[in-house]
């Protein structure tokens, strides 16, 4: 991801436009290409020193340094560092502190290049195995050997050059998204597989949405994390990975109101004549942690119901549409589906209950968050919602079978 010093972009007469650069680019591709080299040789390097590699690339080589520094910045998101505590050079800080503690009150000093040789000099005599008085300069560099530049690289996920231009440009518009107060996207051609693996991205980044369909368009409506007060930052990581997920939708129209700190909001709009590639792997048949939990909990307590990852639409009245979190089915053939709401979508939580008050052909069971359900406007519309008190539920951090099964064997 982008960070916002990072982002080329301009505003005209209230739009914004990304600007994007072209990945065919030769001079591009070679700077990309080079900087890719230095990253695949960095494995057991230290990040100072792979900091200084990529930025002699980028001072040496012609062309904008923020565009340069941005497909950095992106390598960087694909390498992994050693962050683990060094547990023997904590315990020879703890013994240097100790040690300047004793200095500091039993001797006097000459200044303070004297006292900070007779420390040293102390830490290496009681060493073991014993250091040379040569090597006490060694002991300098150990005392800060786990600061961020010291850390050394542990892998790479390497990947062409061109993908890499692919990157940048929509890390330009997830950037730009990270300061959204709503998104719209409008969707037409998407067969019913990808629909529905577009969906799943947004269920798997908790974000709920207005679906909406007129005829053969899809309207979906997201809260952006301006438009919120709960985590804004994570809600704004998940949406920007969201987009991620469109770029495999075949024909796609996207806008959304961006609002910088002390600006006036402006309108990005952008469709798949951007050019962008998709950037990130469909997610086929993987399965989130917390539904292979939430399936083996139901296993251990009772064999009558199957659940799996929400799959299909629900309609609602006023042509909406729901994607549920997840689809249970009783051996009987009984079927219904699982909403959950978690503390930032208080709003749509309010227009779900509303809607389902005037709708009684639709089984759908709505789990609250029980942070969500501390606020007054929720608890209050959760007490006086009958369709809640019938098929509701709360939970702490995943749904738990001692408040779903009532529920479910309720509709059997």
């Amino acid at each position: 991801m982008l960070t916002k010093d990072l982002l080329q972009y301009k505003i005209r007469k209230g739009q914004i436009h990304p600007q994007f650069i072209e990945p065919i680019d030769s001079a591009l591709l070679k700077i990309a290409e080079q900087l890719i080299a230095v990253f695949e040789t960095s494995p057991n390097e230290s990040r100072a020193i792979l900091l200084e590699s990529s930025k002699h690339i980028i001072d040496s080589t012609p062309g904008p340094s923020i565009v340069k520094r941005g497909l950095e910045k992106l390598l960087l998101d694909r390498t992994e560092f050693d962050t683990a505590p060094n547990e023997e050079l904590i315990a020879f800080r703890k013994q240097l502190f100790t040690e300047t503690s004793r200095l500091l009150s039993q001797e006097q000093f000459q200044d303070y290049a004297d006292y900070q040789r007779k420390v040293l000099e102390t830490i290496a005599e009681e060493s073991r195995p014993k250091v040379a008085p040569t090597e006490v300069v060694e002991l300098r560099a150990k005392l800060y050997a786990d600061l961020p530049s010291s850390q050394p690289v542990l892998t790479f996920k390497t990947l062409s050059a061109e993908r890499l231009l692919h990157r940048y440009n929509a890390a330009q518009v997830q950037g730009l998204l990270l300061h959204c107060n709503s998104l719209t996207l409008k969707l037409s051609d998407s067969m019913t597989a990808e629909l529905r693996q577009l969906f799943k991205y947004l269920r798997f980044n908790q974000l709920l949405s207005t679906i909406r369909k007129e005829g053969e368009l899809y309207e979906i409506t997201v809260d952006g994390p301006l438009n919120l007060f709960y985590k804004t930052k994570r809600y704004g990581m998940n949406l920007a990975n969201f987009f991620a997920a469109v770029l495999h939708q075949p024909r796609w129209a996207l806008t959304a109101d961006i609002q910088f700190r002390n600006k006036q909001p402006s309108r990005l709009s952008l469709d798949e004549s951007c050019g962008i590639k998709p950037i990130s792997q469909q997610f086929l048949a993987y399965i989130p942690e917390d539904i292979q939990l939430f399936q083996a909990m139901l296993r251990n307590k009772t064999d009558d119901w199957q659940i799996r990852p929400g799959s299909q639409f629900l309609p609602l009245a006023g042509d909406f549409y729901c994607f549920p979190d997840y689809q249970l089915v009783h051996k009987s053939g009984v079927e219904t589906a699982i909403e959950l709401f978690h503390p930032w979508h208080q709003g749509h939580l309010i227009n779900r209950l509303n809607t389902l008050a005037e709708q009684k052909d639709v089984s759908l069971i709505l789990g609250v968050s029980k942070e969500l359900g501390k606020k007054p406007l929720i608890a209050e519309a959760l007490e006086t919602s009958a369709y809640f008190s019938q098929f509701g539920f709360t939970f702490r951090d995943v749904p738990t079978m001692r408040s779903l099964l009532p529920i479910l064997n309720s509709l059997v």
